[in-house]
């Protein structure tokens, strides 16, 4: 039990908080972070506080979720809280708050303002003991910093178990290296989830930062690799066992950190531990899974390159390649996964991940079609991203699913593709194409059956480019609903057809299809093939004299078959030519063989050079021989059709074919095999000059100009005549490649296919190329590029193409025409631009009733702004917008237009006629080509612009058409053209063009800002160019600018103004200069229009706008004119005053000034009978009288005056002693003069003359202080007094708010004492003596110091019958406060002034007191002197003074007045307690003390109140020395209550006024008694005592009564606060005590009182009792009996509980048996009384007693119990219950029940 015992008591010191060891608690108030430990130590919480808090509100600058702290840990309250003293509920609510500031304030802990901060929950909230994990965690990302050191200095001895691999580290103060870090984490694990706990909470809240998180992920790796390091054991059901356990600890806190997806760092983190966790451990399928499905739940696309590294480690440790279908879904939706895998590869393996992603996109082909997943695995498998193992795993899916996806496979054509095309490129990869051709062989693919599924024939080693998107079959091939054999369709194939010889010819062939499709089955069989050609309907024997045999296989070879196929018919031709004698020239294959020597197929490349062989051989063996050389040209007659077409082919003759083909062709096939471009190369460079071309052989010659000539007609006509579009577009990409050949152009040659083509229709186009599948608009596109710019019948075919006319050629060929204008412009000559750019603007308008593309009107429109317009093009361009459609009867003639009286054109309110939109369009698109056009500057456009101007306006009036948009292009573009003949001297105006009155009407009568910004941009131009022409029409313009464009608040319409202002104003101010008025009249009327638009413009323009406006006005000469017109229209706004304050700041004083005294004489002017100046400005029609508009004038001056800038500029330049000074206070002077004349002037007026002095007084507060008042003795003496005033209470103001320290000001002002001391001896006027009596008191308040001698004199004046002893009460009032203030600053020098101050003062005081109504602010102003008196020279407060003062404050108290004046006369009181000498003091409240108890309660309280205060205030010598006096006071005090009571009268204090007051007494003696020591209070307490007991007269026996209650109210608070130090002093009151008792009478209620404060009194002395005083048998043997005889008294007048409680006081303080037992019999005794009440009130003093002292008093129940039986059946119900309580109440203490012991 010891050993246990023991155990506890440490655990419990360990926890103890030392709260006695003051040692203990200095050590942990000096653990600091920042500070020294002595330094620390020596602070408090406040200093603490106001360092830590800096920091605090520095990080929540930095960050605002700190904020939400400021109201809790770093709160004022905060430096109060001790969580020693909190509960554990608010603890851990404190830990919390704590916390997460920590974890917040982690990212930061390097910055001061940081450690500032977790300082304060260091010092105050003890997180070093109590956080102390939390704190670890939240500095170990530091742990290499010194910081963590200074952390670790701090830390208590006794730390967490999971921190216990700091121990070292703190005894040396060292840092803890990564190691031991890592060490920790691996075999501490409650290190190990504190400290992962710690991080997920963080990013959970998003406190995390990249330092924390990445500590964390290196830590928790190494960690978590060597847990699994360490669970390693031999035996394999261990080593699981061991496996299990660090998943169960790991993957709850991955799983927690995955979902995280916004905490990148963690997330990455996460991905590292599970790798090394899947490296490590050997993990089942499921756990694999399952990991790889919880990376890709929540990546984002900032984790997926670590996701997928993780995900290709977790895909190494799996058995099964195959992944989850959520995993694959997740991988492939990530865009280019192909090179984040290939950049992965070259680090890590990913062949296992990457064949399960392969593997995964082909299964799920059937369902989820992707054809973007084909190219992936086409990239995953030539890329290497897998083994050779895998490759081939991954080309059997491939197959798989090309066999196994028939039916998708019929459904999407594209997949079809997609797969095929796949194949083919890995067969032919040089990476990988062995290999998937060895899977091939191995896997024995049915080969046949899959290239009938893919439609595509596969042959070993064929490279990409044999696979086009031309490698499908025909639609009507591709619809066969069933697969059908060669046999069964050449059964159907008739044996001869019924008309055709050629299936080149235009008519449409009814065998070609079926023939197509034999041929594409026999195609790969050379049996069938030899079947297929041996068909009777091909007539093969007659192949060299009719064009069937062969037109079908050019065709086929032409169309949109399969590469082999079309190889296939190719080689069959060459293979027929080579078993026959050829007699004929057949140059018609010439064309054919070159379309497919351009084919993407290298086959097909191939089988055509070999044809072209075989043609060379044919010419070969012509030889020389000119004869042979004329051979018949096969079928020249009938190859397109017996018509018009095979006529208009044009052939070769034998000899140039023969050598087109062996020296161009032949020497160069091998090229063209390898390159599809080189033969559209070749035939290029063979056919444009004679130089060597390009890729020829060396032994070339190159052709005759006249061969190249009949090349290009023979081919272009070809191109002209072949049905097969597709020839026709690969010819015509060749053919575009040339301009002429020998001189053969080719535009020429080819236009007939450009006419054939506008004539076709769209439908029949679209069809053809559908068919051949091609692209339409590729096609179109090679049609135009016929066209050559030097070509003018190309151009006028492209011209009526793009027109709008009754034609209807194809849209795409529209379009493509439109597109081939916009690249052959820049060559065309301007006159085709001109005859092009009309044609393109109908296109553009769609003036047509038919409807074209909208895409070709876009482009059509594009192309006009797109390309340079020459000046001629644009004139014609705007030659040719229409008139707008008016009709004759609305539209007067030009010359006889009429015209209204103000000379506009008269409106007619018509509905606009149809078509106007229309015009408006064209209009609109011609004028932004104008505005955009470069070459538009030139003044040959002007007449055609002002005309389009002239026909808007006209329309607007008309046809009421607003066309703003239009009108500011016009206008736009003629500004354009005058800055440009203002910059350029090339460009000349022609004047006569200019309508400046035109301008000006569109200004006018628009609304829209656009037309007036760019009017007023032509009339700044044309006022800079040609002034003379707008300046008799530019005043029109600035009237209506305020009524639009002056409200505009955007920057461009401020510019326009501005730039309207700069260039119009000058010229315009030059012409008023002229004129005989003047230029003030007219420039009136142009301000006018400015402030008209003020209230319109935006706040921010009106300061530059105006600024702009009075600079070229000129500032001198026009500001004040500016300033009258603006305050005279907005009279009744306060906006526009300081607006003009502000406006005027930014001017020089001179020029403010200056225009202050022109506008006073302005003012001066309107007042006039005839006035002269103001008529140009001011207006009096509207019903304002001249003295209301003055008057509004004169509003403004003083707050110009009164700006602090106008001031401090005025100052500084004042300072100087430059000619600007001189100026200034030259202006200044006139101005002082103006306004003194003006306010002379308006004195018969009613307000004027106020006006004037406020204007007068903010003109004098102008001027420093010193020079205004060095000028006020010039104003003084003028004996105006209202003016006198004004300059008085500026002054004042003045220095009350000047510098202390401004010397000049200090000297003169002490100067103007004597002058404002003549004003008080010689004015009459009481307004004047008021005005300088306040500017004295503010002179001596600020600078009395200074001349002391100067004050005395003057306060003699204030203290005369001339201000002290006025009859107005405001300037007594003004003379006490001034002689207040003057008290501080002469101190005894004011001494002689007492004497007829202060008695005046006093009487003042007397008799406000004594009237009806008291002057609240004279009481409080003759207590302010007297508070100064007593503050600076008290000893003169003494006598009469003080008790005059005393009884005027009785008088006070009892007047009811404000809350003000108590505090105001409390206040001089307290000052006479702390201030007067103690014996005058005492002395004086002695001889009043009659004056408060005649005034009543309030004063006597206050009264007290002083004594209280004067006893506090003195030392104990002093109180000891004045005790006489203090006990004669203490006697007259503690007589008040005989005094009001007898007898009571309707005077009489109320009983609770009585003990109010009694209490207050009692408190002052107890303070006096403080002083006081036992030799000096115990005679004077015996003294009292004599005085309470001895009678007083007459009516000794009541008065005696009296004063014993308030001595034994006294008494009771005297032990009730001294306690036993004084419970000897009982010993004197016990014999008057028991003489109280004995003597008591019930019927008086005084005498009731009397005892019901003796007992309580005796309860407080019996209470305290400590030293067995009433133990003494002497004392306790006069005391008890008659005590416990007022048993019988007590229940009478309701004192039971009092004397109830005095008894058990007495018991306990006379602790004796003897004494017990005296008291029981007493009180026992008492229980056979007859009266009730007295039996129960001894019953509940022996409950009482029983209940205080238990067992101690229960030693004498053998006494009780005889009583206590005969009361358990007494006749009061009351009795009888209580002895119940009271038997309970024993048996409580006992233990045991009274049953057995009562009778």
């Amino acid at each position: 039990m010891a050993t246990a015992l023991a155990a506890q008591l440490a655990q419990i010191a360990a926890r103890s908080t030392n709260s006695l060891d003051l040692k203990a608690q200095k050590r942990a108030h000096s653990k600091s972070l920042l500070f020294d430990q002595n330094v620390a130590a020596s602070q408090d919480f406040d200093t603490i506080y106001q360092i830590c808090v800096e920091g605090f509100q520095e990080l929540c600058q930095m960050d605002k979720r700190f904020m939400s702290f400021a109201r809790s840990i770093f709160s004022e309250q905060s430096k109060t809280e001790d969580r020693t003293q909190m509960t554990a509920a608010q603890n851990k609510e404190l830990d919390e708050v704590l916390e997460s500031f920590l974890s917040l304030v982690g990212a930061r802990l390097l910055l001061r303002p940081a450690l500032k901060a977790v300082e304060w929950l260091v010092r105050r909230f003890g997180v070093h003991e109590h956080n102390i994990l939390c704190l670890t965690l939240t500095f170990l990302p530091y742990h290499t910093m010194p910081i963590f050191a200074t952390l670790l200095s701090i830390f208590p001895k006794n730390i967490p178990p999971s921190l216990k691999f700091l121990h070292p580290y703190i005894e040396s103060l060292a840092c803890p290296p990564r190691h031991t870090i890592v060490h920790t984490a691996i075999h501490n694990q409650s290190f190990f989830s504190a400290l992962n706990s710690y991080v997920l909470k963080a990013s959970s809240v998003g406190h995390h930062y990249a330092a924390l998180v990445s500590h964390w992920a290196t830590i928790m790796t190494e960690a978590v690799a060597g847990l699994v390091d360490q669970s390693m054991s031999g035996r394999r059901e261990t080593q699981r066992k061991n496996e299990e356990d660090i998943l169960l600890r790991i993957l709850p806190v991955l799983s927690e950190g995955l979902s995280m997806r916004q905490v990148t760092d963690l997330t990455i983190g996460c991905y590292m531990i599970l790798t090394v966790v899947a490296s490590k451990l050997d993990l089942n399928e499921k756990v694999l899974l399952a990991m790889m499905e919880a990376v890709v739940t929540d990546w984002t696309p900032n984790t997926t390159h670590a996701g997928l590294i993780c995900l290709a480690v977790l895909s190494q440790r799996r058995q099964n390649v195959h992944l989850p279908k959520k995993v694959l879904k997740a991988v492939m939706s990530i865009q280019g996964i192909e090179n984040d895998l290939s950049i992965l590869g070259e680090q890590y393996r990913v062949d296992k991940f990457v064949i399960g992603l392969v593997l995964g996109t082909l299964e799920r082909l059937d369902n989820e079609i992707d054809l973007y997943r084909l190219t992936f695995v086409r990239t995953a498998i030539e890329g290497r991203l897998m083994s050779n193992t895998h490759i081939a795993l991954a080309t059997k899916a491939i197959l798989a699913a090309a066999k196994n996806s028939e039916a998708a496979l019929e459904e999407n054509q594209d997949l079809q593709g997609q797969l095929a095309d796949l194949i083919l490129r890995l067969m032919d990869s040089e990476v990988v194409g062995s290999l998937v051709q060895d899977t091939f062989r191995e896997t024995k693919t049915d080969v046949e059956s899959l290239e009938a599924k893919l439609q595509m024939v596969l042959l070993p080693n064929e490279k990409q480019q044999e696979q086009t998107t031309e490698d499908i079959e025909m639609n009507d091939i591709s619809e066969e609903p069933q697969m059908q054999t060669f046999e069964s369709i050449t059964h159907h194939i008739p044996t001869r057809t019924a008309y055709e010889m050629s299936l080149l010819s235009h008519s449409q062939s009814y065998v070609y299809g079926s023939l197509s499709k034999a041929f594409l089955l026999a195609s790969s069989s050379p049996s069938d093939l030899e079947k297929f050609s041996d068909l009777p309907v091909l007539r093969k024997q007659l192949a060299l004299s009719e064009p069937l045999f062969f037109s079908f296989f050019i065709r086929y070879w032409c169309g949109s078959h399969s590469a082999a196929s079309r190889a296939s018919a190719i080689m069959n031709v060459r293979n027929y030519l080579n078993e026959q004698k050829i007699t004929t020239d057949l140059q018609l294959l010439l064309p054919y063989i070159i379309y497919a020597l351009a084919d993407p197929s290298i086959k097909v490349r191939h089988a055509a050079s070999e044809l072209s062989f075989k043609l060379a051989s044919t010419y070969l063996e012509l030889g020389d021989d000119k004869k042979e050389l004329t051979r018949p040209i096969f079928a020249s007659d009938n190859i397109y059709g017996s018509g018009l077409e095979t006529k208009g082919v044009s052939w070769l003759s034998t000899a140039d074919a023969s050598r087109f083909v062996r020296e161009i062709l032949i020497p160069n096939l091998e090229e063209i095999r390898q390159d599809e471009n080189h033969i559209g190369q070749l035939l290029v460079d063979s056919l444009n000059g004679p130089h060597q071309p390009k890729g020829l052989q060396s032994t070339a010659k190159g052709l005759r100009n006249s061969t190249k000539g009949a090349i290009l007609l023979s081919l272009g006509s070809h191109v002209v005549h072949t049905p097969v579009y597709r020839v026709k577009l690969r010819l015509l990409s060749i053919l575009n490649g040339l301009n002429k050949a020998g001189g053969v152009s080719k535009s020429k040659t080819l236009l007939p296919l450009l006419l054939a083509q506008e004539k076709e229709h769209e439908g029949s186009l679209t069809d053809h190329c559908a068919t051949e599948h091609i692209d339409k608009l590729s096609y179109v596109g090679e049609v135009v590029k016929i066209v050559a710019p030097s070509d003018r019948d190309g151009i006028r075919i492209i011209q009526r193409i793009i027109a709008l006319d009754d034609s209807t050629p194809p849209v795409s060929l529209r379009k493509a025409a439109v597109q081939q204008v916009r690249n052959l412009w820049s060559s065309l000559k301007t006159d085709v631009q001109t005859s092009l750019a009309p044609a393109l603007l109908s296109l553009a308008l769609n003036e047509s009733t038919l409807m074209p593309d909208q895409d070709i009107q876009r482009e059509a429109l594009e192309i006009l702004r797109g390309v340079p317009l020459s000046p001629n093009t644009l004139r014609h361009l705007l030659e040719t917008i229409p008139a707008l459609p008016i009709t004759s009867g609305d539209r007067p003639a030009h010359s006889k237009r009429r015209r209204t009286s103000n000379g506009h054109v008269e409106s007619h309110e018509n509905e606009p006629p149809e078509g106007v939109q229309h015009v408006l369009r064209h209009t609109t698109i011609v004028l932004e080509l104008v505005e955009a056009s470069k070459t538009a500057t030139t003044s040959v456009l002007m007449k055609e612009l002002f005309q389009v101007l002239i026909d808007l306006q006209h329309s607007k009036v008309q046809l009421g058409i607003e066309s703003g948009y239009l009108q500011s292009l016009v206008l736009g573009s003629l500004n354009e053209i005058v800055k440009q003949s203002k910059a350029a001297t090339v460009i000349q105006l022609d004047h006569s063009l200019v309508r400046a009155d035109l301008v000006v009407e569109c200004f006018r009568t628009s609304s829209n800002p656009q037309v007036q910004q760019a009017a007023l941009l032509l009339m700044s131009s044309l006022a800079t160019v040609v002034p003379e022409l707008i300046i008799h029409s530019v005043m029109p313009v600035f009237t209506f600018m305020g009524t639009g464009l002056l409200r505009q608040s955007d920057d461009y319409s401020a510019h326009i103004v501005d730039q309207t202002i700069e260039s119009v104003i000058p010229p315009l101010v030059e012409a008023l200069q002229k004129q005989k008025s003047g230029p003030l009249a007219g420039t009136s009327e142009l301000l006018l229009s400015f402030v008209a638009a003020f209230e319109h413009i935006p706040n921010h323009r009106r300061s530059g706008l105006f600024s702009s406006l009075i600079d070229k006005l000129g500032a001198e000469e026009f500001l004040f004119a500016l300033l009258i017109l603006l305050l005279d229209r907005y009279a009744d706004s306060r906006e526009i005053k300081q607006f003009i304050q502000e406006f005027t700041s930014q001017y020089s004083p001179l020029i403010q000034l200056k225009t202050m005294e022109k506008y006073l004489e302005v003012v001066l002017d309107s007042l006039k009978p005839k006035p002269i100046i103001s008529s140009h400005f001011l207006m009096f029609s509207d019903g304002r009288t001249r003295a209301s508009t003055a008057l509004n004038l004169l509003s403004l001056p003083p707050n110009i005056f009164r700006a602090p800038r106008l001031i401090s500029r005025s100052a500084r330049l004042l300072s100087n002693k430059r000619e600007n000074a001189l100026q200034l206070r030259q202006v200044y002077s006139q101005l002082v003069e103006h306004t003194l004349t003006l306010a002379e002037q308006v004195q018969p007026y009613k307000r004027l003359p106020s006006a004037c002095d406020l204007m007068l007084d903010a003109l004098l507060g102008l001027l420093s202080l010193g020079e205004s008042i060095n000028s006020l003795n010039i104003l003084l003496k003028r004996g105006n007094t209202n003016v006198q005033r004004q300059v008085l209470r500026s002054l004042e103001q003045r220095i009350g708010a000047e510098s202390a320290g401004n010397h000049a000001a200090q000297e003169a002002c002490i100067k103007f004492l004597a002058e404002l001391s003549l004003i008080l001896e010689d004015s009459s006027d009481l307004l004047l003596l008021h005005s300088a009596t306040s500017c004295i008191d503010r002179i001596i308040e600020r600078y009395g110091k200074k001349d002391v001698g100067v004050v005395e004199a003057v306060m003699r004046v204030v203290a005369s019958n001339q201000c002290l002893g006025s009859d107005d009460s405001r300037l007594r009032i003004m003379a006490l406060l001034c002689l207040s203030t003057s008290v501080e600053v002469l101190g005894e020098a004011i001494i002689p002034i007492i004497p007829h101050a202060l008695p005046k003062a006093m009487d003042h005081l007397e008799a406000i007191l004594g009237g009806e109504d008291v002057d609240e602010r004279m009481h409080n102003a003759v207590y302010s002197f007297l508070g100064s008196l007593l503050l600076y020279i008290p000893w003169i407060i003494i006598g009469q003074y003080l008790d005059r003062a005393f009884k005027t404050s009785h008088e006070s108290a009892n007047a009811g007045l404000p809350a003000g004046c108590n505090v105001a006369r409390k206040e001089v009181l307290s000052l006479i307690a702390k201030q007067v000498g103690p014996q005058e003091c005492f002395a004086a409240l002695l001889r009043t003390w009659d004056s408060a108890m005649v005034e009543g309660p309030d004063a006597v309280s206050e009264h007290l109140e002083i004594l209280q205060i004067a006893i506090e205030r003195q030392p104990k010598s002093v109180i000891a020395k004045q005790s006489q006096s203090l006990l004669n006071l203490l006697l007259k005090v503690f007589d008040l209550r005989r005094i009001q009571c007898s007898p009571r009268t309707a005077e009489s204090y109320e009983n609770e006024e009585m003990d109010k007051v009694e209490k207050i007494i009692d408190e002052v003696a107890i303070k006096m008694i403080y002083k006081l020591n036992d030799a000096t209070f115990r005679p004077l307490f015996i003294r009292i005592l004599e005085w309470a007991t001895t009678p007083t007269g007459k009516k000794e026996k009541q008065g005696k009564a009296y004063r014993q209650i308030s001595w034994y109210t006294f008494l009771h608070a005297f032990f009730d606060t001294l306690q036993s130090i004084v419970t000897s002093y009982a010993s004197f009151i016990i014999e008057d005590a028991v003489e109280v008792l004995n003597t008591i009478s019930t019927e008086n209620p005084d005498s009731i009182t009397l005892w019901n404060r003796v007992i309580v009194a005796l309860n407080s002395s019996f209470e305290h009792d400590q030293d067995d005083f009433w133990q003494a048998p002497s004392h306790f043997a006069a005391i008890f009996p008659p005590l416990l005889a007022q048993l019988r008294h007590g229940a009478l007048y309701d004192g039971s509980p009092n004397l109830v409680a005095c008894i058990t006081a007495l018991a306990v303080a006379a602790d004796s048996p003897d004494h017990h037992k005296s008291l029981n019999a007493a009180i026992l005794a008492h229980m056979r009384s007859d009266d009730a009440a007295v039996r129960l009130a001894a019953v509940q003093c022996e409950i009482s007693l029983t209940g205080k002292l238990g067992e101690e008093w229960l030693s004498l129940l053998p006494e009780m119990l005889p009583f206590i039986s005969e009361l358990q059946e007494d006749d009061d119900e009351r009795v009888e219950r209580e002895v119940g309580r009271w038997i309970l109440q024993i048996e409580g203490i006992l233990g045991e029940s009274l049953d057995s012991m009562l009778l």
